[in-house]
């Protein structure tokens, strides 16, 4: 079967959203699609998103030393290192999946269908690969998967640096489209318009297939839970007026940028209209005592709603170390409400 669709989170400024975005997303795509293989490739140095897939940082660290460093090991073997796995990339019967874990059989949280590779959770120096070891790597990967007899989608999950880093290049070499999440504000913009712009000279030189087919506003402040029609969008609630000017302002200015930079955006060449509602998402700033047991202890928002739904409760507690969260439903379903709608905009686009 083909591989389906292959996305990386990136961006190069840190906490823009890159990581947990990738957590809840890649976990309910999977629940969304049990007959699909969704595989996760960490190439965060600090392995922040393992941490959450595997059961939150507490239950991670145990797990470190025999779950974590997929990735180096793939990178090691690449570059023809002394290794006991020099040989196997090239082997013609190379399988990248016989170094996935299967995230079920540590994280009974999460979908059955959920495999990781990860990166090794410590800093490490790595030298970039020439281009032509990173093209003929990430070929052997995706060649790897759409050979495969299952369905494979794939995310990757980057890291928020200023150049792109070795782990990140091979993510742009992986994976077609790009999800860019970021602050409401024109200074984010600004700094984005940078990596955007690296993109595509990347782009232009060949060295990376990867265009651009969100950007989501991040941390968008809400005046009220009501939906509001913005561009041909329903967005699941109303952000304060002073979020919606900025957003408007935004918009133009990214709608100014993606007409230069031709060809890097996948909905380049549209009217602005359009190109706002199909290139840009709008997500509410979700509440910390839904996002933060989810991180902390590797439960996924899309989860959590199941278990709600079970319960026929309409509150629910989560103790995470010495620290209790007392969530109201209402407050889980607004959380997914977001989620969803940027989940189902997501699918909508890659698969057009």
């Amino acid at each position: 079967m083909p591989l389906h669709s292959t996305h990386v989170f990136a961006s190069h400024i840190g906490h823009t959203g890159k990581t947990t975005l990738a957590y809840q997303m890649s976990t309910f795509y999977a629940s969304k699609h049990p007959d699909a293989c969704v595989l996760i490739m960490d190439l965060a140095e600090e392995g922040d998103l393992t941490k959450r897939l595997l059961g939150g940082v507490d239950a991670a660290g145990r797990k470190v030393e025999s779950l974590f460093g997929g990735v180096f090991r793939l990178l090691q073997a690449a570059e023809k290192r002394p290794s006991g796995l020099t040989s196997w990339l090239w082997s013609s019967t190379f399988d990248v999946m016989e170094h996935a874990v299967k995230l079920k059989d540590h994280n009974p949280a999460l979908p059955d269908n959920l495999y990781l590779i990860s990166s090794g959770a410590w800093p490490r120096a790595e030298a970039p690969m020439s281009d032509d070891v990173r093209k003929q790597v990430c070929e052997r990967i995706r060649d790897s998967l759409n050979t495969s007899t299952a369905t494979w989608k794939l995310f990757c999950d980057t890291d928020g640096d200023r150049r792109p880093s070795p782990y990140t290049m091979l993510a742009y070499g992986l994976c077609d489209e790009a999800i860019v999440p970021l602050h409401l504000n024109k200074g984010d913009l600004d700094r984005t318009e940078t990596m955007l712009g690296v993109m595509h000279e990347l782009r232009q030189r060949g060295e990376i297939r990867t265009k651009v087919l969100l950007i989501v506003w991040n941390f968008v402040k809400v005046l009220k839970d009501d939906p509001v029609e913005y561009h041909g969008m329903t967005l699941p609630f109303t952000p304060t007026k002073v979020c919606m000017d900025i957003l408007e302002s935004c918009n133009r200015r990214l709608y100014s940028s993606a007409t230069e930079l031709e060809g890097l955006f996948v909905h380049a060449g549209e009217s602005e209209g359009d190109f706002i509602k199909n290139s840009t998402a709008v997500l509410r700033v979700l509440a910390d005592n839904v996002l933060k047991p989810s991180e902390e202890l590797g439960v996924p928002v899309v989860e959590m709603v199941q278990r709600l739904t079970e319960s026929g409760k309409k509150t629910m507690k989560f103790q995470s170390g010495d620290i209790a969260y007392d969530t109201k439903g209402e407050t889980i379903s607004n959380v997914m409400d977001g989620l969803k709608q940027l989940e189902e905009k997501f699918e909508a686009m890659a698969l057009g």
